[in-house]
């Protein structure tokens, strides 16, 4: 099986970061609780839910640019920190699913003074969106890990026909010094530079 092109993962990554920043934007939980006004309706979004897939977010695109940038060593830094943000999001969501009514009660003690819901907590399904894109995630960590030998050979591969093309330009341009200052030398001697080896030209030879 060809190993994906390290463009498509680069993309896919970067995909994955703007769709977990997405999910973590959204409502989470949402509830009631009495105020003096009557019940009014508060909500908690998946950052102050669970931040750690808000920091996920921001690995998965350290991860893009490692995986764009580096070879080798790259992409194992790469496949190593997208599975490690992987289990972030996974253990965010899974202590926010624990108790989701927490972060709900904060959110209320900040609207009437009195951290309590007049109701139970409702869930979103953002979280469990979430916990699809950490295994997502997961999976991109491992790709990365074993299509990054392919990139680290082709990486070899380009370098060096680049590297005999340099080596070339260089010596052509060395044999035209050479040869500039050879037709110097012959002028200075009063010959004529653009005589054959044979010997014919237009030159006169050396004066007495």
């Amino acid at each position: 099986m060809t190993a994906p092109r390290r463009s498509h993962v680069v993309v896919a990554l970067l995909a994955l970061g703007a769709l977990l920043l997405a999910a973590g934007s959204a409502g989470w939980a949402h509830g009631e609780v009495s105020t003096v006004l009557g019940a009014r309706e508060v909500s908690v979004s998946g950052a102050s839910a669970a931040p750690g897939v808000g920091a996920a977010a921001l690995v998965v695109g350290a991860a893009a640019l490692a995986a764009a940038v580096g070879r080798r060593a790259g992409a194992v830094v790469a496949g190593v920190a997208l599975v490690g943000a992987a289990v972030l999001v996974a253990a965010s969501v899974v202590g926010f699913l624990g108790d989701p009514a927490a972060p709900l009660e904060a959110a209320a003690g900040e609207i009437s003074g009195v951290p309590e819901l007049t109701g139970e907590a409702r869930t979103a399904l953002w979280p469990y969106v979430t916990l699809v894109l950490a295994a997502a995630v997961a999976a991109a960590g491992v790709v990365t890990l074993v299509a990054g030998r392919s990139w680290q050979s082709a990486g070899r591969r380009f370098e060096r026909p680049a590297t005999a093309e340099r080596r070339s330009a260089a010596s052509a341009a060395t044999d035209e010094r050479d040869r500039a200052m050879d037709d110097w030398d012959a002028l200075g001697r009063g010959e004529d530079p653009s005589a054959g080896a044979d010997g014919a030209g237009t030159g006169t030879g050396p004066r007495a």
